[in-house]
């Protein structure tokens, strides 16, 4: 009943918000009243002569501006917060955005040429410019100072979360503030914790790990909680922090909630699936226009075949075809090696394909299918899966949703060589098995549209 009850009391206080999330949201608030300033001030500069009145709030022009500048900085991860504590990355994010939000209004302008008009879109560039880049440097110098970093109480072994602290906090060094680290082994433990919550500080308290957990310790931590303090596992924290799951703390527990917390509902299901049936037959007729073009240059490189078809390893482990264009040498794409960032094998053709990202587009065909999802860990060759699966524990876990042609792991970590490389992938791929949802594909899709539009395909 005891360990019941605190999870119970845990998983409530992990439900009370988290910091950053807090600040991603006051980032995003005083992004919008930078935005929208700027286009009431663009518009009434514009038209206010016009009017005969000195100032006019434009209703709905003024709600397409925001959706469109919300819709720009997502895609270019305008509101990743190791984007914003580094001067020069906020400052790309930001025009990067606004150049993305002005050729975005541009075409509303076509369309509805009396609501947005091109005189105020020009005024409001560098209007929003500078309020916006004044508001992201602010926020920089407020959210530095110490006074706003999160006081964390840990209890964990030391050098465990020293290691994984190490890369938590990578990037992001003024998120939070560890006021010390408490072994779990400690005999008056419950003393320490007794105080906790009573301070005029709020503190967080975060727990290494709850396997072997004495009932001395579950009772002072539901205390805790009862106190108003938040009890966190560390696990979590990191996923929040880093996008990944700390392999190195999967137990049975957290295996078993991986197929509840990924368990997708109906509508999600629905939804997905009529989203890929959409790309795919988007894509198809894609590649049906160039692929005239696209098969005479590869056959004119050196005559090998156009499409290349491999095995790959599917959901649940079953195994599927999947086609290409084929962007290496007939002899050199037999076989299961995979590809190094200047292979040899790859021919001239191929490294424009790859860069241009051409060569993904008959896998179109394996999304109607229903071999692929649009979103989901990308599909590995069989031996390469074996080999994985051998030496990384729970590696076959990835298999438990549908592979995608894009993915958590290839839009925030790329191609991983090595066995440190596909561990460090699989950490993405469970994030993504455990947390898949409408939000965080459509993130996952907003990322790999930049990258697709940066021509930087390997």
């Amino acid at each position: 009943m005891l360990i019941d009850h605190a999870a119970e009391v845990l998983e409530a206080g992990e439900r009370r918000g988290r910091l950053l999330w807090e600040r991603r949201l006051c980032l995003a608030l005083g992004d919008g009243v930078a935005v929208a300033g700027a286009f009431l001030l663009a518009f009434n500069l514009r038209s206010a002569e016009i009017r005969h009145e000195f100032l006019t709030a434009p209703g709905w022009p003024m709600l397409v501006v925001l959706i469109a500048w919300y819709l720009s900085a997502e895609v270019v991860d305008g509101y990743r917060l190791i984007n914003t504590v580094n001067a020069r990355a906020a400052f790309t994010t930001a025009l990067s955005a606004l150049m993305l939000s002005f050729a975005a209004l541009l075409g509303v302008f076509f369309i509805v040429p009396y609501g947005i008009t091109r005189p105020t879109l020009l005024l409001w560039v560098p209007l929003a410019g500078a309020l916006v880049l004044s508001w992201r440097r602010a926020y920089q110098r407020v959210f530095a100072h110490a006074i706003f970093a999160g006081s964390l109480l840990v209890i964990a072994d030391r050098r465990f979360f020293d290691r994984v602290w190490a890369e938590a906090a990578a990037g992001l060094p003024s998120l939070y503030r560890v006021l010390d680290v408490i072994d779990p082994q400690l005999p008056n433990l419950a003393a320490h914790l007794a105080g906790v919550g009573s301070g005029p500080v709020r503190v967080d308290l975060v727990v290494g790990s709850g396997e072997g957990a004495s009932g001395e310790l579950l009772q002072s931590l539901v205390g805790c909680c009862e106190r108003g303090v938040r009890v966190r596992l560390l696990t979590d924290l990191y996923e929040e922090m880093t996008g990944r799951l700390l392999i190195e703390q999967l137990d049975y527990g957290r295996i078993m909630s991986l197929p509840r917390r990924s368990g997708i509902s109906e509508l999600y299901a629905v939804f997905k699936r009529s989203v890929d049936l959409l790309a795919g037959a988007v894509a198809l007729a894609a590649l049906a226009m160039v692929f005239p073009i696209l098969a005479f240059a590869i056959k004119l490189e050196d005559r090998g075949p156009i499409l290349y078809r491999q095995t790959r390893v599917g959901r649940y482990g079953r195994p599927f075809e999947i086609f290409k264009l084929r962007t290496m040498s007939p002899a050199g794409a037999a076989g299961e090696r995979q590809t190094d960032a200047c292979d040899p094998r790859i021919t001239r053709v191929g490294r424009e394909l790859r860069r241009l990202h051409l060569d993904e587009l008959p896998q179109a065909i394996n999304i109607l299918r229903g071999d692929m999802s649009l979103v989901g860990p990308r599909p590995e060759q069989p031996g390469h899966a074996a080999l994985m699966g051998d030496a990384i524990d729970f590696y076959n876990l990835r298999l438990s949703v549908r592979p995608g042609l894009t993915g958590w792991a290839q839009v925030n970590f790329g191609y991983g060589a090595g066995l440190d490389g596909a561990r460090k992938k699989l950490s993405y791929d469970l994030y993504y098995v455990r947390r898949q949802g409408f939000g965080l594909d459509l993130l996952i899709l907003a990322r790999t549209a930049r990258t697709v539009l940066s021509f930087r395909g390997r």
